[in-house]
């Protein structure tokens, strides 16, 4: 089904629990996607960047791509793909019902969550810290201005549990919490006043700014950062295979930025003996990337066709070739001062 329809279909599915139309005991997901030859993922609507509808009513943003790069890997294109809107409430029951194959929603990777949903998260995707955005009119430049303002979150989330540490252990900020249960209440409630401040991960922050603000530059995200946020895609648990293959398929698109390359010189890279013997084992020259995986040995390459390595990932949705503009900071390569690596291949 093509991805543009996928998502409405996805979201009937949701609501009627014909998610797990077609599952046979005793199979892993993999087996599942490729026999009904598309991967369901489901995503959060997180705004311009990260996962929004277009104009023509098609998902785009750095989640989709994540959730193409796995269709890519497993049936041989990114467009073999159903997009799920998923919400705070439901993005890791759909995961574990068989409703969606993985979900690329902005979760952060926490123990509890491993040991209480049944969900994994197999790599981070992107880091990223609780933030928070202000009206303008408040007058505040840092959290240390803050005396005395409201805050909206989203009810029973980690950035909830963040929020109220940080305002039990500040209390000459004097904030007083408003919870609501959804991305798009809490949103509706800051633009329309009712609350001073909305405090979320700092890229969603970014992206909601730019795609629901009135007037982007009434309102200031501040520098602080309250917490670390690991953001992961999440599998059900207890299928290793499928959880090692989406955590290479994101580490593909690392290693391939730290060899350099890229969606454009792959195809010409690939043959070549005169290369270091990690970019010959990536693209397929030599064999072997795929067998752990139960893929074959060209899945990477259809993977940067699809949306290129790490780098052009980010830069294209979220960094400075994108609206939102945001530095790579902690999402750069460990070889200019950031977070990112991938494991070595072989050896």
């Amino acid at each position: 089904m093509p991805m543009r329809l996928g998502w409405f279909v996805a979201a009937l599915m949701l609501v009627s629990g014909l998610g797990t139309a077609g599952a046979r005991a005793g199979d892993g997901v993999l087996e599942r996607v490729q026999r009904n030859g598309f991967l369901r993922c489901g995503v959060s609507l997180s705004g311009t960047g990260l996962a929004v509808l277009d104009e023509q009513g098609r998902w785009q943003g750095f989640y989709v791509d994540l959730c193409r790069a796995v269709a890519a890997a497993v049936t041989g294109s990114a467009d073999n793909l159903e997009i799920l809107e998923t919400a705070s409430g439901n993005r890791f029951t759909a995961v574990t019902d068989g409703t969606a194959d993985m979900t690329v929603a902005g979760a952060t990777w926490t123990q509890e969550r491993e040991g209480r949903l049944g969900v994994s998260f197999p790599v981070v995707q992107m880091y990223d810290g609780q933030g928070f955005m202000a009206h303008r009119s408040l007058g505040v430049a840092r959290l240390a201005d803050v005396r005395g303002a409201s805050v909206c979150v989203i009810a029973e989330t980690t950035t909830q549990r963040n929020l109220e540490r940080w305002a039990a252990a500040n209390p000459g900020a004097r904030l007083t919490i408003r919870t609501v249960q959804s991305t798009d209440g809490a949103l509706t409630a800051f633009f329309n006043h009712h609350c001073d401040m909305l405090t979320n991960d700092r890229v969603s922050l970014f992206a909601q700014r730019l795609l629901k603000a009135p007037v982007p530059s009434d309102y200031i995200i501040l520098p602080d950062v309250i917490s670390k946020e690991p953001i992961s895609p999440a599998v059900a648990a207890g299928d290793q295979r499928w959880e090692r293959i989406v955590r290479w398929v994101v580490l593909s698109l690392v290693a391939a930025e730290e060899l350099g390359i890229t969606a454009a010189n792959a195809p010409a890279l690939k043959g070549r003996t005169d290369v270091l013997p990690e970019t010959r084992r990536m693209l397929g020259t030599d064999p072997g990337v795929g067998a752990a995986l139960g893929l074959d040995d060209g899945w990477v390459l259809r993977v940067l066709a699809a949306v290129g390595n790490y780098g052009e990932l980010f830069e294209r949705h979220l960094g400075h070739g994108s609206p939102l503009g945001i530095d790579r900071g902690m999402n750069d390569l460990w070889t200019r001062g950031g977070l990112m690596f991938a494991p070595p291949l072989g050896g």
